[in-house]
């Protein structure tokens, strides 16, 4: 983050990320919006501009201030009143600079100190103070990314910059930090043994193929029965009949009620944990507070490998350096296979 005399300064170069023109119904989830932020990152540190050995950071990345859909909802208002409907009503911003501090979009061709992206992939003049994305999903695919940055061979990894750019993109506000811990204390109990505990995040809503919610991409998968959940605590059970928790998460609390009958007709010993409030109300995405619930359990029953893919990076964000093991996780789809994932965690 600059200081803020820095941002005025005609030295100071910017990408600015431009929401999609359909920006009201963009339906992506948190994950998915930090994982463009990444890739946009990358590009701006990297090929964007001629890394200069020992200077890190080549361009300022800053997002539009257009709707942001996960924010309709917000009650959260900046100190003057005004109703917050960005990212920023729940994190806090990407930097100290602000949209007033960069060029506006010019389309004159003789203006060299704006570009604007016509696609994802376009290319443009790495001299031009300030450049704006296309309004495309996608991204410019930054192939070289440590090349420029003269960093070693050795003690950084592309997930550490990815769990890194996640945590910074996902600081959450004051207000949203004490209302996830007050949630986390309502749903966690006191007594909890994470080592005796499985993490059941229940695969619903707009991730599968077949789902009714207007606006939502299309599903990703075939989402398993219950029944298919309950076989992979059952699997955990063989291996460890010590294990006395099960955390069940899910965007659908239906599944989560179903699946709370289900584990006290099968396994009547042990104890579910349900977590409250976890649903973004008009998308059918999960939101983050998930992610931290299960953060609590030792071993995870997911949906398929796109659930493990995630994994590593969130888990380093809660936990610090995480190790996943692939026998921590019963994939219903069986599509573990799928990540190269070393037996170190790596």
């Amino acid at each position: 983050i600059p200081p803020v005399e820095e941002c005025s300064r005609k030295e100071t170069k910017f990408f600015i990320w431009r929401s999609l023109k359909d920006n009201e119904n963009d339906t992506r989830g948190l994950t998915a919006w930090a994982h463009a932020f990444y890739s946009h990152l990358m590009h701006a540190l990297s090929d964007g501009d001629k890394f200069e050995k020992g200077v890190v950071g080549s361009r300022i990345i800053l997002q539009d201030d257009l709707l942001w859909p996960m924010a309709k909802g917000c009650i959260h208002k900046d100190p003057d009143g005004r109703s917050i409907q960005t990212r920023e009503c729940y994190f806090e911003p990407l930097s100290s600079c602000k949209l007033s501090d960069v060029d506006k979009i010019d389309f004159d061709p003789k203006n060299k100190a704006v570009q604007v992206l016509k696609s994802h992939d376009s290319d443009y003049d790495r001299s031009a103070r300030t450049v704006y994305s296309s309004h495309s999903i996608w991204f410019k695919l930054t192939r070289m990314k440590f090349a420029f940055t003269g960093l070693p061979k050795t003690g950084h990894s592309e997930m550490t910059i990815s769990a890194a750019s996640l945590a910074y993109y996902f600081r959450p506000k004051p207000w949203l930090v004490k209302e996830i811990d007050e949630r986390i204390r309502n749903s966690i109990p006191a007594d909890l043994n994470p080592d005796r505990t499985i993490g059941v995040p229940i695969r619903r809503s707009d991730k599968c193929h077949g789902h009714s919610i207007k606006g939502s991409a299309r599903g990703e998968l075939d989402c398993p029965s219950l029944p298919k959940y309950l076989e992979g605590i059952k699997h955990f059970l063989d291996l460890d009949p010590l294990i006395e928790n099960v955390i069940v998460t899910s965007e659908d609390k239906s599944a989560c009620d179903e699946f709370l009958v289900l584990v006290r007709q099968e396994l009547p010993k042990l104890r579910v944990i349900i977590n409250e409030g976890d649903v973004q109300q008009g998308t059918g995405s999960g939101s983050k507070l998930e992610s931290y619930v299960q953060g609590a359990a030792n071993a995870n029953v997911i949906a398929s490998g796109t659930d493990f893919h995630a994994s590593p990076s969130e888990g380093e964000v809660l936990r610090g350096n995480v190790q996943v093991y692939m026998d921590q996780y019963h994939c219903c789809h069986g599509q573990n296979i799928r990540f190269r994932i070393r037996r170190d965690g790596n």
